[in-house]
């Protein structure tokens, strides 16, 4: 039996908060000595696994199958390395055909939406101790780092162990890169991991809850069982290893929802009768309609927070009398609307998000205190909303703001939003900064109840603002975010935008790769692009690609090629072969034979220039593709210096989207410049029977009518759940087809510079490092794809000041997967969100941030959406004239199309020669622009598709991008 230290707890008794995070300041401290962290169960109250679960069966992104498999799996009970790693890969084929930067937005996403929510508050207190103590802190999981490295990232964490990911070219392919890190595994990973960073493991510390980590916890010589299961606690007991037991963040008892239903009964029936009586004043002439707000907002502060169980611990409060001001507050819980009427009791309004207008209940109350309702993706319109905060400020109402803009996921404090600080200064009034320690403790994140507790807050000196000027805006924002800093440094939380090194365990053999499948029909969106063009040729939906050669490949050789890559990918054999009246989606038949030489073309440039290269290709991307025969066509393009060539292909939206185009070409490309002996060799695929178009259409509908029940199966709970609210679904539905009409009716975007449009394709292109432009987005918390889109931003900024031309808004095009493991991988699956984006300055962190809090929004919307499926094959079934709104929905409202595609991880070669460059060309449809990008070789390719009569000076808007890329770049330091 072992004794405790001096200073140290006992270990034979179960330890508190205090016992942990005084062990960790008592012990050894510095970098050599670890703190490893298993995650679910241990940081987090449950499993990370469970939301991503509940994600994939909503969007439907599971089969019934594989989920029956893994709920047998689960109630037989996860016993063996075996046992997991089946229950892992069940999980994981969700996965497959989605890009890794998907799967990082979705695990962000998830993170924030929910995961965070489960968090322990006391473990994240743990791991800052540990971070005040210097050590080199590792949260080490069976999970993946979607999963994990948000977490990691918001504790300040800086390394992660987590189960590999299979990844070919840029795609997951829905299975494990190697063995989980699960028991044994997982020791080994730390073991090999101390041993990488020179970690002295018999001082260091390790966290667990599960029983099957005891060989994990074996590896260090200060292991802690928290939480612990009964196997766990045996063992804890066995090996004198310390327990504890953090606050359960699990269902509610009878107390809690008592106190939540006298929270919010309290803090409406207090408003209310405010208001009564102060309506009563009003009507005998002894009050006003401000007076009875007053009223109301003390009333429900009170009584909320008396029926609540909630107390206060206010230091500071003398500073609640600097009136009017803009009361600044970190956002961390619902219960902040609370404890704002409990503290500051009257002559006071808000600013909230358009959302909190339809919280039932609250949303009136809201209203009838004039809170301000911004759309947080619209600049223009948040500003104007801000308007007559500004006045009520000089009247002497005072202003409430959340400057993060949303609530924090977890104790760490977010970047701040200049609009309240605007407000302020324009008004002349101070700004007050209130400090809430521990609100998400009471009412996390998610949760739709409350636990009664006392709330510390800390009311800051009021922050003059008189000469402030707007150049100096971003150092007074900083110094008051500082300021919130300081205060919470007993947290001691977490530097935004630490980087999180990630670390895998052993990667195991990858397996063939998933086949590039076809479907027997265009899906909606396929269907939606194909008709598109044929009621407007500017929306013609051509997808280009252009590959630069370091020489010229042998012809034969690359005819060759081309024939066995239509045997390898039998829709290039296939024709689109149209239903009777439309109704219905284009069908695909085989056909007879191909002709190689009327897909393959060959030109030599008549001047060996780059722009000589760009008109070529615009020209032959441009050209329609004849619709009765198989959709693509290609050319090689010789004559450029030194001895170089291009190479590009063209395909239609209606056989694949610029994902499935590259990836397509990675998979047919070569590793290697000589011939491959051993590949596959397929043979011809047998033409079919041209169907009749009253054939193609019995066949659908038939097939549509028997699918439709599997569909809704497939959808399950969220279905039911949509069916079982008849006025909800309804609402959404005119909401949908509201929105469809005003996207059919905009014919341009946000900007009217860009309004004209001509229908011709003009092409430029540009590349820039691929590394500092990746660091220069982690930097700002983005993704490449986000910072491309907030370059693009910037660049039409100054393109518009150069143009001398007032920058307003510009709409931009961002793309959203709705890809599912059922999905071909070849098949059109992107939708696109529209981010009004404002065009005044900003700085390129601030457009990346924007762009961020967009796609994940943007992202959950889409999501959500169980139905659209099965409204999809309803919608994709109706002819042209009945689908209001289709064409316009395919090509209008947007300025710009933006998008990131996931280049090959390795050297690819064409019939010999390299492929040094690969540059994406989607078309405009309809926008003024389209801009797209694929990393190869170390390499941002950049290519941008321009219609010239919007936009009239190419080079001018080339030129702007560079730079507003490297600007980003140079932003990582």
């Amino acid at each position: 039996m072992s004794h405790p230290e001096p200073g140290h707890p006992d270990p034979n008794r179960t330890w508190t908060e205090d016992d942990l995070i005084a062990d960790v300041a008592a012990g050894p401290q510095g970098p050599r000595i670890g703190a490893f962290f298993d995650f679910d169960g241990t940081l987090i109250d449950g499993y990370s696994l469970g939301a991503f679960a509940r994600h994939h069966l909503r969007s439907g992104h599971v089969t019934p199958l594989d989920a029956g498999r893994m709920l047998l799996l689960g109630m037989r009970g996860v016993t063996t390395e075996e046992d997991f790693e089946s229950f892992f890969v069940l999980g994981m084929r969700a996965w497959a055909g989605r890009s890794e930067d998907e799967l990082v937005e979705l695990g962000e996403r998830l993170w924030r939406q929910g995961v965070a929510g489960a968090l322990y508050p006391e473990a994240w207190r743990l791991v800052q101790a540990h971070r005040r103590a210097g050590h080199t802190i590792v949260l080490a999981s069976s999970a993946t780092r979607f999963q994990v490295a948000p977490a990691a990232a918001a504790l300040g964490v800086g390394h992660v162990l987590v189960t590999p990911v299979e990844v070919e070219d840029g795609l997951c392919t829905g299975r494990p890169g190697g063995p989980p890190l699960w028991r044994a595994g997982k020791a080994a990973a730390v073991r090999a991991f101390g041993a990488a960073h020179d970690l002295d493991l018999i001082n260091s510390y390790a966290y667990s809850n599960g029983t099957e980590d005891v060989p994990f916890l074996a590896t260090v010589g200060r292991a802690r069982a928290l939480n612990p299961e009964p196997g766990l606690a045996a063992a804890a007991a066995e090996k004198d290893w310390p327990s504890a037991r953090f606050r359960s963040r699990g269902r509610p008892g009878v107390r809690e929802l008592a106190r939540t239903a006298g929270a919010v009964g309290g803090t409406l029936g207090g408003f209310g009768t405010g208001l009564a009586l102060g309506a009563v004043n009003a009507l005998i002439g002894t009050g006003t309609r401000r007076d009875a707000v007053d009223l109301g907002l003390t009333l429900g502060g009170e009584l909320g927070t008396a029926l609540g169980g909630i107390t206060l611990d206010v230091r500071g409060a003398e500073h609640l009398a600097t009136r009017p001001a803009v009361f600044l507050f970190n956002h961390q819980s619902q219960l902040d609307v609370l404890i704002l009427a409990k503290l500051l009791r009257s002559g006071f309004s808000a600013v909230a998000k358009k959302e909190a207008a339809r919280i039932p209940g609250f949303g009136l109350a809201f209203r009838l205190a004039d809170v301000a309702f911004v759309d947080r993706s619209d600049t223009t319109s948040a500003r104007a909303a801000l308007e007559p905060a500004v006045q009520r400020l000089r009247e002497g109402v005072s202003l409430v703001v959340a400057p993060e803009g949303t609530r924090s996921a977890t104790p760490a404090l977010g970047p701040f939003k200049k609009g309240a600080f605007h407000v302020a200064m324009q008004a002349g009034v101070p700004i007050v900064p209130i400090v809430i320690r521990n609100a998400g403790e009471l009412m996390w994140k998610g949760a739709s109840t409350l636990r009664e507790g006392t709330i510390q807050i800390t009311v800051l000196p009021p922050v003059p603002t008189d000469g402030w000027t707007v150049e100096e805006l971003d150092k007074r924002v900083d110094d008051v975010r500082n300021r919130y800093l300081d205060a919470l440094a007993t947290w001691d939380g977490p530097t935004p935008g630490r980087p999180v090194r990630v670390t895998t365990g052993p990667t195991g053999p990858i397996a063939a790769p998933l086949e590039w499948g076809s479907a027997p029909e265009m899906n909606a969106l396929e269907a939606a692009a194909w008709r598109a063009e044929a009621a407007d040729p500017r929306l013609r939906a051509n997808v280009t690609v252009l590959e630069l050669l370091d020489s010229a490949p042998d012809w034969e050789r690359l005819r060759d090629a081309h024939e066995w890559a239509s045997r390898m990918v039998p829709r290039m054999r296939q024709r689109a072969v149209e239903p009777a009246l439309g109704l219905g989606a284009p069908s695909w038949v085989t056909v007879d034979r191909i002709d190689i030489d009327r897909h393959l073309g060959r030109v030599r440039l008549e001047r060996p220039t780059m722009r000589a290269l760009l008109d070529a290709v615009a020209e032959f991307a441009a050209a329609p593709l004849d619709r009765d025969r198989p959709l693509w066509r290609a050319m090689l393009v010789e004559g450029l210096s030194e001895g170089r060539a291009a190479y590009v292909v063209v395909t239609h939206h209606g056989v694949t989207d610029g994902l499935g185009a590259v990836r397509l070409l990675g998979r047919l490309h070569s590793r290697t410049p000589a011939h491959d002996p051993d590949r596959p060799e397929p043979p011809v695929p047998a033409p079919g029977r041209v169907p009749t178009p009253v054939e193609v259409l019995a066949e659908q509908a038939g097939r549509r009518a028997r699918g439709l029940p599997a569909e809704a199966l497939r959808r399950g709970g969220r279905l039911a759940g949509a069916l079982a609210r008849p006025w909800g679904l309804a609402g959404d539905a005119v909401n949908a087809a509201r929105t469809w009409r005003a996207s059919a009716d905009r014919a341009t975007g946000g900007a009217p510079l860009l309004a004209e449009r001509g229908g011709r394709w003009h092409l430029e292109l540009l590349d820039v490092p691929l590394d500092p432009l990746r660091a220069g987005a982690a930097a700002a918390g983005g993704s490449v794809n986000d910072g491309l889109v907030a370059a693009v931003v910037e660049a039409f900024r100054r393109y518009h000041l150069e143009l001398g031309a007032e920058p307003g808004e510009l709409a931009v095009g961002v793309p959203i997967s709705l890809r599912t493991p059922d999905d071909p991988p070849g098949a059109d699956r992107l939708t696109a969100a529209t981010l009004r984006a404002s065009l005044a300055p900003a700085s390129p962190t601030e457009r990346v941030r924007a762009v961020r809090e967009f796609v994940l929004e943007a992202g959950a919307r889409t999501a959500t959406d169980a139905l659209s499926p099965v409204v999809g094959q309803v919608v994709g079934a109706l002819p042209d004239a009945l689908r209001p709104g289709a064409t316009g929905w395919v090509g209008g409202g947007v300025d710009v199309r933006v998008g990131v595609l996931p280049g090959v991880g390795h050297a690819v070669h064409l019939a010999g020669p390299r492929i040094t460059r690969v540059f994406p060309f989607g078309p405009p449809a309809g926008a003024a622009a389209s801009v797209g990008l694929v990393p190869h070789d170390g390499t941002c390719c950049v290519g941008i598709t321009l219609d010239p009569a919007a936009v009239t000076r190419p080079a001018v808007l080339t030129s702007a991008l560079r730079s507003a890329l490297a600007d980003l770049a140079a932003t990582a330091g």
